[in-house]
């Protein structure tokens, strides 16, 4: 049985995610985050939880991700390690200043998904076939926001990372690719649309209609929707 990482996997897209893949015969998932109690109640809305591990661990700490991975919790000397899901971040503004947020954002956004597939190659380079990593870039790689250029920065770090890794693991048959979602229906994007209407004087609702007036679905993604295109990538494993 092989294993699955998942960072991120309390909430939002990473808990979709993790309950999608434990519908697969034969995928093991390990699912990483920062809060036990939110990881455990994902654990039990799978299919078949006694089979997935939690692993509570905060990705922008290297020592304890790489000593996570090499627990006997982990299990990865007898379920090995075939896919990763990047997915770990926080949102958010930041403005110049003493309460600047610039290195929290790219301490676990850019930062903690270097360190989680650093910390996962030499798990990946044990397992035979095709290996697939992905990791969660966003739409706002490719364009700017006002009072988010810290979020921005790191989102495009990502892209770079990818395509970086995507060139030198690729010989070793580990795939690289990145998810650029744009607005998904997550306790994260609710909290920036919240933001964003203090600063305007809207409503939430008000708010939310804006932002999906302007989109081709006009519409929020799902986490689940968003699950769909993981589980396709990760389809071969």
């Amino acid at each position: 049985m092989n294993s699955v990482l998942i960072t991120g996997a309390g909430s939002g897209i990473g808990a979709a995610v993790a309950t999608r893949l434990s519908e697969r015969q034969g995928m093991r998932v390990i699912l990483v985050g920062r809060r036990m109690e939110a990881l455990e109640e994902v654990r039990m809305a799978m299919h078949r939880p006694e089979l997935h591990v939690i692993l509570p661990v905060d990705v922008s700490n290297s020592q304890a991700l790489v000593s996570a991975l090499e627990s006997k919790e982990a299990g990865l000397d007898e379920h090995p390690l075939a896919g990763v899901f990047a997915n770990a971040g926080i949102g958010g503004g930041n403005q110049w200043g003493s309460d600047d947020r610039w290195e929290e954002i790219l301490r676990v956004n850019l930062t903690g998904t270097y360190n989680t597939l650093m910390a996962s190659r030499p798990f990946l380079n044990r397992s035979e076939g095709v290996k697939q990593v992905l990791v969660t870039s966003s739409v706002l790689a490719r364009f700017g926001v006002p009072g988010q250029s810290a979020y921005v920065t790191s989102k495009t770090g990502l892209l770079g990372l990818v395509r970086s890794l995507a060139v030198e693991w690729s010989p070793q048959g580990i795939m690289v690719n990145a998810l650029c979602p744009g607005w998904v229906d997550t306790e994260m994007a609710r909290n920036s649309i919240q933001a964003m209407a203090d600063a305007q004087g809207l409503s939430f609702d008000e708010c939310k209609a804006q932002q999906e007036a302007i989109l081709p679905s006009l519409r929020m993604t799902t986490p689940a929707e968003m699950a769909q295109w993981v589980d396709f990538i990760f389809s071969g494993l």
